[in-house]
Order: structure tokens, then sequence, then C-alpha cells
């Protein structure tokens, strides 16, 4: 069983700006500081050509029902890993990984950064599967409730960072 979160985040910036910050390391350590994330960490950052690494450190605050306390902490710390690559015209797709330390679950997904009018969109899906036997499905509910909360507070703090 898995659960998998759908967004839609449009800009009114042209591809070539937000793609300039998809791609600045400094940016991820602010965007996640700026949402409430705390002890965050740029592990690597690898531009090649238009083909872009990086993977990031953070710690969550979690929200954790009865049921989940001995799972979950306040907070947890994640590993997050993307891969950033060209798409065709005037698009790029990100593959990504995200590892919750000591959460028997995992995240995988894609994005896709693409021009559209004047600006651009970026369509995001992210799966959440939990290997937890009873529980499997409350713990893939919490994490898919944190991730769209997740990424919607993103979008807010990317529509202000670029204006």
């Amino acid at each position: 069983m898995s659960v998998t979160v759908r967004a839609r985040h449009e800009y009114g910036y042209p591809l070539a700006r937000v793609w300039s910050v998809f791609t600045d390391p400094e940016f991820y350590q602010a965007k996640f500081e700026g949402i409430g994330h705390r002890e965050v960490e740029v592990i690597s950052a690898e531009m090649e050509g238009e083909d872009f690494r990086i993977e990031i450190t953070r710690e969550v605050p979690v929200e954790v029902p009865r049921v989940l306390r001995g799972l979950l902490g306040e907070w947890n710390t994640l590993l997050q890993s993307e891969h950033w690559q060209p798409a065709g015209k005037d698009a790029y797709r990100n593959e990504l990984t995200i590892e919750a330390r000591g959460v028997p679950a995992t995240m995988t997904g894609t994005m896709k950064l693409s021009a559209s009018g004047k600006g651009c969109v970026n369509e995001v899906a992210i799966t959440v599967k939990a290997s937890v036997p009873l529980v499997g499905g409350k713990l893939e509910s919490l994490v898919a409730r944190d991730t769209e909360a997740t990424l919607a507070a993103e979008h807010d703090f990317i529509q202000a960072y670029l204006a």
C-alpha cells in the first residue's frame, strides 16, 4: 500500500529565473529554514552542465497521534536527495528520495519544472510507502499530510523568495 501526494505550483517568473533558484544550494538552506525546519545542512551539491544533484539533511517537526508515538518523535531527521536534469525543450525533471531516519517509511517522487506562458509550473508527485504491519496505513496518511503541508509552505516561500 502507498499514498501519493500531488501538487501543481505555478510561478509568474520565467523558467530560467526559477531554474537558477532551484539550482542554488543557498536557496535550499534558506527555504527549509524559512518553513520552520532546523539543523538544515546541504551535504553536497553538484552542477554538471544542466544536470544538478543535491543532498540536504534537516530536522522537521511532526505532530504525532498517540498510536504512532513509539515510531516517531516530535522532530524527525530527513535526508533528501534530488537529481535534476533536462526533460525536453523548456523543462527539467527531478527524481527525488526522502529518507526519514528511524521511521519505517520511504518517500520517492518526481518534479517537472516547465515553461508555461510567461511563467512556469512545477508539477510534484511524491509517493509515501510505509513498511509497518497494522499501523502502516496510518503512518502513510500522517506522512502524506505533513508532505502536503510542507509542499504548500515551500510554494509560499518560493513565491516570496522570487519576488
